[in-house]
């Protein structure tokens, strides 16, 4: 972990998933609230520098990657937590999440993960192993565009702002190329 998190706890990101479901007049199953909390994980690093999104661990499970601290809080329901306000760009970058993979399965999802490396990987070692930040990190910010998995600068959508003269304009945040 490079800095510190984005976001002060997982929870913060997953009721922001739920509620964004909620919106859309969807239930959100738990397995597709983990699969996209470990897309956004993982996204968010590749998009920001390896930067971490919240902390958060996933470990490789039968049926695809899980937070196992949200899973054991939210097994029975939704928990009394407090929410910490986030930044708008943060927010944007949730919301980016999932409107690029919210409209897909819960089967959908697990068996795109089940198949890149980073899982597959973890999966191998057994049943409970984590899958390492670095690894994910790594392979999304390095995938190619396919029909189930989109590059890292392709998830986040541009924000649309006003010119100075009123007129909408897209705008990506300014990120400066990492030096080796």
């Amino acid at each position: 972990m490079k800095n510190k998190p984005v976001l002060n706890t997982v929870f913060d990101a997953a009721f922001r998933f739920i509620d964004l479901a909620l919106n859309d007049n969807e239930y959100l199953q738990p397995q597709k609230l983990h699969r996209l909390l470990y897309l956004a994980q993982a996204y968010y690093g590749a998009n920001y520098h390896g930067n971490m999104l919240m902390p958060a661990i996933f470990v490789a499970e039968e049926f695809g990657p899980v937070e196992p601290n949200l899973y054991a809080v939210m097994e029975e329901s939704r928990p009394d937590v407090r929410l910490k306000s986030v930044d708008p760009k943060t927010i944007h970058f949730l919301e980016s999440i999932w409107a690029q993979f919210g409209h897909h399965t819960v089967e959908h999802l697990s068996v795109t993960v089940r198949n890149h490396p980073p899982f597959t990987k973890a999966y191998k070692e057994g049943i409970g192993t984590i899958i390492p930040f670095d690894e994910l990190v790594e392979f999304y910010a390095s995938v190619r565009k396919t029909a189930t998995t989109p590059e890292a600068k392709e998830v986040v959508r541009p924000r649309v702002m006003r010119s100075h003269k009123g007129k909408p304009v897209a705008t990506t945040d300014w990120l400066p190329r990492k030096i080796k």
